[in-house]
């Protein structure tokens, strides 16, 4: 045994497998504070409100472990030894927490964008390297070389644009005189990035124009019988009372709007376009923060690198969970395509104290509690209250949970065995 084994011997004899987490609160314009707190801790600083609290170990905003009131950021450790934090099998396949756990909040509509695929994220991360663009500047886009798909869970009831609407539909909702003006034939999908590109190229008094235009269609359509054609002239109308000047104001028009109640999933895989609009959610994706904006911001935007990636035949996939029955209550498993990461969902009743929930071992987890309290047992215990989150190391042997409330579970997605 070397000098390093000693060391990290040592260190596994420190720590605990679990431990209670601070988390990063990320603010933004378009946050809202008041539909983060009632579901995880966040401490709010002056400036903008909290939009998202961030869960894992992404380089941008690492948690925090808690151990015998020290504070220890989970990237470092994981990165010290990844074996004992990620398990024996994880950590022959990433050299990361591979998922990015958060509770985002969104007061009003954040921008409209798209994530690359791997390979798209690898290009992009290794041209912007080459360049010299700091990954904190603003104009930066790749900010790791990971892909970025992400499944939302309706913590409210939610409103979200995603995805392009079936080529009749975005037709007659934007009515002649706009597809006239926009060069929209309407014949087949592959219109679409052209329509995004003529769209945010328009500047100046022409914009003015198809302003104006637009804003009088969106009132024709507020008075049709179908409550979704309404639906999508009121949120027209919103965007452009926030965001004046903005073409992404059209994105009503021609993407899917899409409402999910609570416990509802929105599956949202790379190349498909979308802007959440309002609502509070869980979100869990591959770790990476890698986001091609093309409106409805004032952050950097690159609308030809959006088009490039955008697929129009891609479309979000709407996840129902698979239910299981317990003595102690109920668990819901969120599958989608990733296998980076899976959502579970534990709502246990008051016979939870003596049936004891196990939790299969396999995989690094981070456990937040929504309501509630419970404790958890491996070779150590930890108290887990309302609003608070943990971390469980992949090498934990048994874990088992006994308490009464509601807690969600984030873990890697397949494990092959």
């Amino acid at each position: 045994m070397n000098e390093e084994d000693d060391t990290i011997n040592a260190q596994r004899q420190r720590f605990q497998c679990i431990g209670l987490l601070k988390n990063s609160a990320q603010q933004y314009v378009w946050g809202d504070t008041q539909g983060i707190t009632p579901f995880v801790e966040a401490h709010p600083v002056p400036g903008y409100p909290i939009g998202e609290v961030w869960m894992g170990s992404h380089e941008r905003a690492p948690s925090k472990l808690i151990f015998n009131n020290s504070e220890l950021a989970l990237d470092r450790l994981i990165r010290q030894d990844p074996t004992y934090w990620l398990g024996d099998h994880i950590s022959t396949k990433y050299d990361d927490l591979p998922f990015l756990f958060k509770v985002l909040a969104a007061g009003s509509p954040l921008s409209l964008q798209v994530h690359p695929n791997l390979e798209q994220a690898e290009i992009g991360f290794s041209r912007e390297e080459a360049a010299g663009i700091g990954r904190l500047t603003p104009e930066r886009t790749f900010k790791d070389p990971h892909h970025k798909p992400e499944l939302a869970v309706a913590l409210t009831s939610f409103k979200a644009l995603a995805g392009f609407r079936p080529i009749e539909e975005i037709c007659y909702l934007l009515g002649h005189r706009l597809c006239d003006l926009l060069d929209f034939v309407g014949k087949d999908r592959s219109e679409l990035r052209s329509l995004i590109r003529r769209l945010f190229r328009i500047r100046g008094e022409e914009y003015s124009a198809f302003e104006t235009e637009l804003n009088y269609r969106a009132k024709q359509l507020m008075y049709s019988k179908q409550e979704a054609v309404r639906d999508a002239a009121h949120w027209v109308l919103e965007l452009q009372s926030r965001y004046p000047g903005d073409p992404g104001q059209f994105a009503p028009l021609f993407l899917d709007l899409l409402q999910l109640e609570p416990g509802q999933g929105l599956f949202v895989p790379a190349g498909v376009i979308h802007s959440y609009l309002k609502g509070s959610i869980l979100e869990i994706m591959a770790c990476s923060d890698n986001v091609i904006r093309a409106g409805l911001t004032s952050k950097h935007m690159d609308v030809d690198l959006l088009c490039d990636i955008l697929d129009p035949e891609m479309k979000p996939m709407l996840i129902s969970p698979e239910y299981q029955r317990f003595e102690w209550g109920t668990l819901a498993i969120y599958k989608t395509p990733a296998k980076e990461f899976r959502l579970e969902y534990f709502e246990a009743n008051s016979d939870a104290s003596f049936f004891p929930i196990a939790i299969a071992s396999k995989g690094p987890k981070i456990l937040l509690c929504i309501k509630g309290s419970f404790r958890l047992c491996t070779r150590e215990q930890i108290e887990l209250s309302a609003r608070k989150s943990c971390f469980i190391a992949g090498s934990c042997e048994k874990i088992e949970l006994r308490g009464q409330g509601k807690l969600w579970l984030a873990t890697v997605g397949e494990i092959d065995t």
